[in-house]
């Protein structure tokens, strides 16, 4: 059974802590440093697909940044995901908000735009083919319709109702830190991290865009807002079909798993009038497909993740306070220039 859900739309610095608390994969809990991969996290993520070929025999892990382990005691709620997986279609009227909508379940505390995080630093060429559509030079005009299967392995919790201690080398730190010292500051993010990971999702999806005519994209919307998505398939699928469509997007793999694109690509085809393409909601249809897809989803990308300003270091308010509004200024300034 499906859901369907329709919606509109490090640290580098040197420090005192042993080898032991310096981490490159999930623990949560751990500081990292946001700015040193800020707009392009998404090379020490796995939350997109590649272009390159990746050698199959290795194992993709989710999260490659480099952390550090600040606080002494930090426990965690871990629940188990759902064995089937969920099909999502979301509604997009710009491109801005389908990246958004992609990255929805990624939360950077003091960012509104968490997505220039992972693709800031890239060219509109490159996240437009990592999306799996053509780049276009002129300006177009269109809408986006992102279609998503995921499935979830894990999903870990900071757990917040126990007291946590700050590690001493850090709290020496700390008491040396002259928070009026913008320089003093920053230097202390590059050693000691600006965020700390409060949850993560772990899992796989498998998506396509399928970027539409504006005035396609209004008929649709206007079908899905009556309420009529799930008087028949057939209804669905005409409105995804090529009298709406500008152009459809190949199907990609968030752990970048080439194996299970090209099985998708010739599992996955939906035949209407004189076109045969890859299209996702053939799942919606088909649930031999959908079970052979679910069976074969592993636990390589990262769906989610919440990553938190370091507030719990600070006992002192007024440090708290200026370490907080520095970190939330520069995320603002990097956002806009991204």
């Amino acid at each position: 059974m499906f859901m369907i859900f329709l919606t509109l739309f490090f640290c580098c610095g040197v420090c005192e802590s042993g080898e032991g608390d310096l981490g490159y994969s999930l623990n949560i809990g751990n500081a990292i440093d946001v700015f040193a991969n800020y707009g392009d996290l998404s090379q020490v993520t796995q939350v997109v697909s590649a272009d390159y070929e990746e050698d199959s025999s290795e194992t993709v892990e989710p999260f490659r940044e480099k952390n550090i382990r600040v606080f002494e005691n930090v426990t965690s709620i871990e629940s188990p995901g759902d064995p089937m997986v969920a099909l999502n279609i979301q509604l997009c009227e710009t491109f801005e908000e389908l990246l958004a909508a992609y990255f929805r379940n990624f939360r950077i505390e003091g960012t509104e735009q968490p997505w220039k995080a992972f693709l800031g630093d890239w060219i509109y060429d490159e996240i437009m083919r990592t999306f799996g559509i053509e780049y276009e030079t002129q300006t177009d005009n269109c809408c986006y319709v992102l279609v998503k299967l995921s499935k979830t392995h894990e999903t870990v919790q900071m757990d917040s109702t126990k007291k946590i201690r700050v590690k001493e080398y850090v709290e020496r730190a700390i008491e040396k830190l002259d928070v009026n010292d913008t320089a003093a500051v920053r230097r202390f993010m590059k050693s000691y991290g600006t965020h700390y990971i409060d949850s993560y999702v772990t899992g796989n999806f498998i998506y396509q865009v399928f970027k539409y005519k504006r005035s396609g994209f209004h008929l649709l919307k206007t079908y899905v807002k009556r309420g009529r998505r799930r008087s028949s398939t057939d209804n669905l699928r005409f409105y995804f079909s090529s009298y709406f469509l500008k152009q459809v997007g190949d199907i990609r793999m968030a752990s970048g798993n080439k194996r299970i694109e090209e099985w998708a690509r010739d599992n996955l085809r939906d035949s209407q009038y004189l076109f045969s393409r890859p299209s996702l909601l053939r799942l919606y249809y088909n649930a031999k497909l959908a079970n052979k897809l679910n069976d074969m989803l592993d636990n390589g990308a990262l769906l989610g993740l919440s990553l938190k300003i370091l507030h719990p270091l600070f006992k002192d308010r007024y440090k708290r306070e200026k370490y907080a509004e520095i970190v939330e200024n520069d995320m603002k300034l990097w956002e806009v220039n991204a």
